[in-house]
């Protein structure tokens, strides 16, 4: 089932535009950076200092989370459909040139984690459902770029998504619990 609903996406869906557009969201330089920086923009203006720190906290949980993500890719040891399937998987070269030689494993995805772990991180400390709605909906798109353009199976991109949903809301809860870490974001103001 994991390599048929693959296939559906990879070839069935296969269009120039899409390939545009899920090659640029599962770009870092081009889309993932850009956001960030969006989302920095949008805490300073929402919060203002608190929201540099709130944002730097984000950062680190991210990194950790990406840490943690590839320690298990090592631990599963799962290849990536166009490691394991070169023949069988499409693969986009253009406008953005997507590949997978050079990371071989790909159980959990990466992007998935990472961006749910945004969604759910910052709906909840927020409680905004806004945030997390709009997180949310980029969460899934790149997610499902990522089995698009042959670089996860499905599996690993739900593996992923439900680890970084995970770990967001994980640290949500201790940001939301913790007197230092609320002090430290909203100083003296109630949260």
């Amino acid at each position: 089932m994991d390599l048929d609903l693959l296939l559906a996406i990879n070839q069935g869906w296969a269009s120039p535009a899409l390939d545009t557009f899920f090659g640029w969201i599962s770009q870092k330089k081009t889309f993932s950076l850009p956001l960030l920086v969006l989302i920095l923009w949008l805490l300073w203006r929402r919060e203002g200092r608190a929201g540099l720190r709130l944002w730097l906290l984000l950062v680190v949980c991210v990194l950790l989370g990406d840490a943690i993500g590839n320690g298990l890719k090592h631990l599963f040891g799962q290849l990536r459909p166009c490691a394991e399937l070169p023949e069988l998987v499409r693969l986009v070269m253009e406008p953005f040139r997507v590949g997978c030689a050079f990371k071989p494993t790909g159980m959990p995805s990466n992007h998935a984690l990472n961006f749910f772990l945004t969604a759910a991180f910052l709906g909840v400390v927020l409680r905004a459902w806004h945030w997390g709605l709009i997180l949310g909906v980029v969460a899934i798109l790149v997610a499902l770029s990522r089995v698009y353009l042959g670089v996860h199976y499905p599996s690993q991109v739900l593996v992923g998504a439900g680890f970084g949903l995970l770990l967001g809301t994980l640290a949500a809860g201790a940001v939301r619990v913790a007197p230092v870490l609320r002090r430290w974001i909203w100083g003296g103001k109630k949260t």
